[in-house]
Formats: C-alpha cells, structure tokens, sequence
C-alpha cells in the first residue's frame, strides 16, 4: 500500500494538468467575433423563424393542424411565440458558441430548413401576410 503522502501528491500534480492545457490553449483563442456575413446570416433566419411563426398563428386561426410534434396539433398562440422565442434564442446561442468557420454553416442550414417549412406552409395554402 502506498503512502498517503505519495498519492495526494501524485494527485494534487495530475490536477493541475488540466489547467495547465487550458491555460496554454488561451494564449492561442481564436477571433470569435461576428462577422458582417454572420450577422446578414443571423438576420436572414430570424427573420424567416417570424415569418414562420406568423404563418403558424394565421394556420392556427384557420383550424389547420401543426406539424411540429414539439408544438403539438393546435398550439395557442401564446405557446407559438414562445417556442419562436425558445428556437431563436437557442439557434443565436449555438452559433456564438461555435467556431466562426463553422457559423455560417449553422446559420445557413437552419436559415434553409425555415425556408422550406415556409415553402411548404404556402403550399397548403397560407400566405404570408404582415
């Protein structure tokens, strides 16, 4: 058996490694800013995340049946603009939390799978309207 001493020694040094790869890691951070592009990118899919909420209220006014499982079948409006809310702050939030080569990516893609639910909203037959 070893001695105590020896293995809170041995403990307290591998501890400090972690810390010490941070630190080093730091030194080196990349630019996370936004650039204009980003910001361009962030505004097409907030404004697409609205007007697919706006959609889904006129929808939902008309009797037509949501799709969203996360909303279910006949959400209020009150759970629509809260889920916008929700999606829009998380999508924003992942994409600051992600490297600035991979932002337009994520923005991209979540600004085109909006694009389409809209796309497919107007082939059911609701307009957009302001």
């Amino acid at each position: 058996m070893a001695p105590l001493p020896g293995i809170l020694a041995a403990t307290i040094m591998l501890s400090t490694l972690p810390a010490l790869a941070v630190a080093q890691r730091a030194e080196v951070q990349e630019d996370r800013s936004w650039k204009p592009s980003h910001i361009a990118l962030a505004a097409g899919f907030v404004t697409t995340l609205w007007i697919d909420a706006a959609m889904t209220r006129d929808a939902m006014a008309r009797g037509y049946r949501e799709t969203n499982p996360i909303l279910g079948a006949h959400p209020t409006e009150g759970q629509i603009n809260t889920y916008t809310v929700i999606a829009g702050l998380t999508v924003i939030g992942i994409a600051s939390a992600v490297s600035p080569r991979m932002r337009p990516w994520v923005l991209a893609a979540v600004m085109a799978v909006e694009a389409v639910t809209i796309a497919s909203t107007v082939r059911q037959g609701i307009s957009i309207t302001f």
